[in-house]
């Protein structure tokens, strides 16, 4: 009787070392990625995440040399698998839109496993610049690639469909910023349908919130009110100053992170010592708290806008929308990401988070009148409401930023046009299968 021997090492066998290895590697990367998101980077320690799995610092040792070897490897796997996504959107073949939205699909699939604990937890890259010289240039080299292959794709899309979009930029831009989003599903507290929120997601890129041709409205876009510098007046020229500081802040947590951010770097950017800051700001959470408070009054004032002038119901979400964005895309305005919320204490957290639940009951209240009256199709108002309200805050595609792509569209087209060319997708879709 012959004798069978096995070829070793089988890697799927319980006693595998090798099998054992990948799944410790796997729970610190999920638990790591977990911490990166609610922490950042800098405010998270190797004994955190140690505890989190009821180790040891030095346990962590064994597998990740270091707290930024950790980092990088956790950014690497986000990039990876956006990579991998997009790979497999592009490999159904089809037509251009019809990829894109095998793209979004496969990314969505990839979610629900993470999910059910089949893949590590996948971290929003929003702390980049916390990694070592080398890791952050590989990271971002690897988001510079997804991003390319996707304005790629849509390129490809404009030419095929002849959809009079001025550049794929914005396009892609708003393409990323739902990707982006979708990441966000993963922390949720409270319940959330995955699957019902990936349908109506599938649904609004191929067909748009219009219901029949979207022909985009004249807007007057807000900005602030500058007037005359009063030289003379120290209380409008603390104003100022203030308004200064909040403006470098938003720019800095933006880039960094709360954790990230020095304040004698925020102050030096401004020219002036970081006594000056202690003047207008007790400490650095007072600081993110105004900005949030700034950004969020920022949106609630184009809401108002579009509510007084928009001669429909949908108008008034097309015109906010592309208001907010003119204003980001122009310079004139940064609004902060508000992820950063996280960073806060409970109670702060609680009422900018209800402020920002407010703002989106307010985009969801004008899309129902907009269903009701048949100016948009019928949506999962709920989930349309998020996306409609995650797109309002262009630093909020935190991928686009941390690949240092197109940097430049902002200033290389005009900014209203390129409002049009942002919006396009949400309003009439990519039209596949049509």
């Amino acid at each position: 009787m012959p004798v069978i021997r096995p070829e070793f090492p089988d890697h799927s066998s319980p006693f595998s070392r090798e099998q054992e290895r990948k799944r410790k590697e796997t729970a610190i990367l999920s638990a790591a990625a977990q911490r990166f998101d609610s922490d950042g980077v800098h405010g998270t320690r190797l004994e955190d995440i140690a505890a989190d799995l009821g180790l040891t610092k030095t346990s962590i040792g064994y597998y990740f040399a270091s707290k930024s070897d950790l980092a990088a490897a956790v950014y690497k796997h986000s990039a990876d698998l956006l990579d991998e996504a997009i790979t497999r959107g592009l490999a159904d073949g089809g037509s251009h839109a019809e990829q894109i939205v095998s793209l979004f699909k496969w990314f969505a699939s990839m979610l629900q496993e993470i999910d059910a604990g089949q893949r590590p937890f996948l971290a929003s890259i929003t702390d980049l610049n916390a990694l070592n010289e080398q890791a952050c240039e590989d990271v971002a080299a690897r988001l510079s690639s997804c991003v390319e292959r996707v304005n790629r794709l849509v390129e490809g899309w404009m030419k095929e469909s002849g959809y009079p979009l001025g550049r794929a930029e914005p396009a892609t831009f708003f393409i990323f910023g739902l990707l982006d989003w979708m990441t966000g599903w993963l922390r949720r507290k409270r319940h959330f349908d995955i699957q019902e929120a990936s349908s109506t997601l599938f649904d609004l890129v191929e067909h748009g919130l219009a219901n029949g041709d979207w022909k985009p409205i004249q807007i007057r876009a807000g900005s602030p009110q500058m007037g005359v510098p009063q030289i003379f007046d120290r209380e409008a020229r603390n104003r100022m100053k203030r308004e200064a500081f909040l403006k470098a802040g938003t720019r800095f947590f933006n880039s960094l992170g709360f954790a990230g951010v020095a304040l004698s770097e925020v102050a030096a950017s401004l020219g002036v010592t970081r006594g000056a800051f202690y003047y207008h700001f007790p400490d650095k959470e007072q600081l993110l708290d105004q900005c949030l408070e700034r950004s969020l009054a920022a949106v609630e004032a184009a809401l108002d806008r579009a509510e007084e002038t928009a001669e429909t119901s949908l108008s008034v979400i097309e015109h906010s929308l592309r208001d907010l964005i003119y204003q980001q895309a122009g310079g004139v305005e940064l609004l902060l990401r508000p992820s950063l919320i996280s960073a806060l204490p409970a109670p702060r957290q609680r009422r900018h988070s209800a402020r920002l639940r407010n703002i989106a009951r307010r985009f969801g209240d004008a899309l129902e009148n907009a269903v009701s009256t048949g100016e948009a199709r019928s949506v999962d108002v709920g989930i349309v409401e998020q996306i409609v309200t995650n797109a309002v805050f262009l630093n909020g595609g935190y991928t686009i930023a941390a690949a240092n792509s197109f940097t430049d569209w902002r200033i290389s087209e005009d900014p209203m046009t390129a409002t049009v060319d942002y919006t396009y997708i949400l309003m009439s879709g990519l039209g596949a299968g049509r």
